[in-house]
């Protein structure tokens, strides 16, 4: 409750959450707000709570289930988010205060860990865990290369950044991401995030949960956790163009966003602490003299003091605290005299000069880089949820803004029981962005461009053995149905010859075979011995049918063989063949002693050409020479005489 007795807004919304469920179910103050003192008008068992403070909704079954796990300085933050296939649902979200404050660097915190995360998400089995790494010595930055193949990408990417940042591959972690196709004096290129991270930032946080026995499937840094919000489509934005800023302790940082990437992220040196600072110089000058010693605006006036005592940063952050959130403070503290509009009178260089800072960033952003207007801001941090104190950033800067509150009932959903203030509700910005983070849409230290190139290449290789599988079940397929159709149509030619044997009277049986057989067999000799009878008529036939005239034949000798019988003749077919076969006693050999007649020039034509047609003759095999010399005969005058050796077929 204000200065006055009046109903600040944001009591306002503490009492509309209020009717909405019990407040005392919800969570502890969080962060240094929850140190000792409670905030106004909260009941004394909700103030002093320390438990582990979270908030739960109906579960639902689903195929994944995502932790985000935020390690701040004073307490570990976790959030369970349900991925199933649509908008995804809360699950949970805690904050657990660590006993000691080096918590985090003791030996035993991964115990701590693992017994927490056990605590409030189960069995690691159940979930992937997703955390941050600290975005500090971190870079982000937007590079654009030529457009290039695909595959050509991270080539392109991985040298422009070498050549512009120098960094070391031992010492950083590269990752990136394509955003979009632009045109640049005329040329298309490629518009692409990239960021570095410290090595050992990742190796630490990798070895932490290792060592906690949880297997961290994601880690991410600040300003990607924050797109991951708006491109999850759990926060919205109805502008195109849109920033946000985040005011922490001793430093703010601003992120543009266009159709939900990153485009640009700076850090700037002013934050809460720059207030304090404020604070306690405006004061101090005040406090002496009664008088104002600087002027803040043209149209306010300085408060004036009675006290002369003067503030320290701790007492000055308490008053900042009380007079702008809402915490308790006695009314014997120093400061406790202020209203909320001195508070924001005093701390409004500070405000100014972050104010300014914005301006030179929309500014670089919209003239140097030629971008769109900034159309829209969110802002998050403990501090921005003081409404008087957005009013006026908002006056200052000329542009819609909005309270960055993921965790409004807005977004959640009527039955979730959350924090109850907009403050605790801000705390949960960046572990609730990594839960809902996903390798589809978060960009991941701990599965890069390197990783993601080869598990594309994998699934090529898979995409390409299912193709052919299912090529080869489709041949096959093909194939079954044709020897169904080739196995249908000869049962169908089978069935008609049946029917047709069925006709043959008498029927065939084995002693009809074997009689037919030997009626065969008895034909097969008599044949046989025709032919020994002819054997010789028929070379002789043969012999005169392919002799030409050029030719004669002055001696013929046939040597048949001794006489055998059809029987014995059948059992000749194993024997040996070639050229030693032939020359055996027992073949049947033709010897001719012939001279061919005419032009000299021409004996080996004819010759040649009647020892081709012997050889092609059914009857004859392939004929020997043994002899072959010109002759002068007194008749004929030069002749070539020969003598050729011919086995019968």
């Amino acid at each position: 409750m204000a200065k006055g007795g009046k109903d600040t807004s944001t009591d306002k919304l503490l009492n509309v959450i209020r009717g909405k469920g019990d407040a005392s179910a919800g969570s502890s103050a969080g962060g240094g707000a929850g140190q000792g003192k409670g905030r106004k008008g909260r009941g004394k068992g909700a103030g002093s709570a320390r438990a582990p403070r979270g908030a739960k909704v109906a579960r639902k079954s689903s195929s994944k289930v995502v932790v985000g796990v935020d390690i701040g300085p004073d307490s570990l933050r976790v959030a369970r988010v349900s991925h199933s296939g649509g908008r995804p649902k809360l699950l949970g979200f805690h904050r657990i205060p660590y006993e000691t404050p080096d918590a985090p660097d003791r030996p035993d915190f991964p115990q701590f860990l693992k017994a927490k995360l056990s605590e409030t998400c189960g069995s690691p089995k159940g979930y992937e865990a997703w955390s941050l790494v600290s975005s500090a010595k971190s870079e982000l930055w937007h590079i654009q290369i030529p457009k290039v193949p695909r595959r050509q990408i991270p080539d392109a990417v991985y040298w422009t950044v070498k050549k512009e940042k120098q960094f070391d591959d031992r010492e950083f972690i590269l990752d990136f991401e394509v955003q979009e196709e632009v045109v640049e004096k005329g040329q298309p290129k490629l518009s692409i995030m990239v960021y570095l991270t410290p090595r050992k930032q990742v190796e630490s946080l990798k070895s932490l949960f290792h060592k906690a026995g949880i297997k961290l499937a994601g880690a991410t840094i600040s300003p990607i956790a924050i797109q991951t919000l708006y491109r999850s489509r759990w926060v919205g934005s109805d502008a195109r163009t849109y920033a946000h800023l985040y005011v922490g302790r001793n430093w703010s940082r601003i992120d543009i966003f266009t159709n939900n990437n990153i485009v640009l992220s700076r850090g700037i040196k002013a934050g809460t602490n720059s207030m304090v600072e404020a604070l306690v110089e405006n004061y101090s000058s005040l406090g002496g003299t009664g008088e104002a010693t600087i002027s803040l605006s043209m149209e306010d006036e300085m408060p004036q003091l009675s006290s002369t005592q003067a503030l320290t940063q701790d007492q000055a952050k308490h008053v900042l605290r009380s007079k702008l959130l809402g915490y308790d403070m006695s009314t014997a503290q120093p400061g406790a005299e202020l209203g909320q509009e001195d508070v924001l009178r005093m701390i409004r260089p500070a405000v100014e000069r972050l104010v300014r800072q914005v301006e030179r960033t929309f500014e670089y952003y919209t003239t140097t880089m030629g971008k769109d207007r900034v159309e829209k801001i969110f802002f998050s941090g403990e501090i921005t949820t003081n409404r008087m104190l957005m009013e006026f950033i908002h006056t200052q800067l000329g542009i819609n803004s909005q309270l960055l509150d993921p965790l409004s009932p807005e977004y959640v959903g009527p039955g979730a029981v959350g924090p109850v203030t907009e403050s605790e509700r801000l705390e949960y910005n960046l572990v609730l962005a990594l839960a809902l983070s996903d390798n589809t849409i978060t960009p991941n230290l701990l599965f890069t461009y390197r990783a993601k190139e080869r598990e594309r290449q994998v699934r090529r290789m898979d995409n390409a053995i299912m193709a052919m599988a299912g090529l080869i079940v489709v041949v096959l397929f093909g194939i079954y149905l044709w020897q169904q159709t080739v196995i249908g149509a000869k049962q169908t030619e089978i069935a008609t010859l049946q029917a047709q044997l069925n006709q043959y009277q008498p029927q065939v049986n084995r002693n009809l075979l074997i009689q037919w057989a030997r009626k065969l067999n008895q034909k097969n000799i008599d044949l046989k011995r025709a032919s020994q009878m002819y054997e010789g008529m028929s070379v002789v036939s043969e012999l005169s049918r392919l002799t030409p005239p050029s030719i004669k034949i002055t001696d013929m000798q046939l040597n048949l063989g001794p006489g055998e019988q059809p029987e014995q003749q059948e059992q000749k077919q194993g024997r040996r063949r070639g050229r030693n076969a032939r020359q055996d006693d027992n073949e049947q050999l033709l010897i001719l002693d012939a001279v061919v007649l005419g032009d000299p020039e021409q004996f080996d034509t004819t010759l040649t050409s009647y020892l081709i047609k012997l050889e092609n003759s059914r009857l004859f095999d392939a004929p020997v020479i043994h002899k072959r010399v010109v002759e002068d005969f007194s008749t004929s005058g030069e002749v070539l005489h020969f003598v050729i050796h011919i086995n019968l077929m």
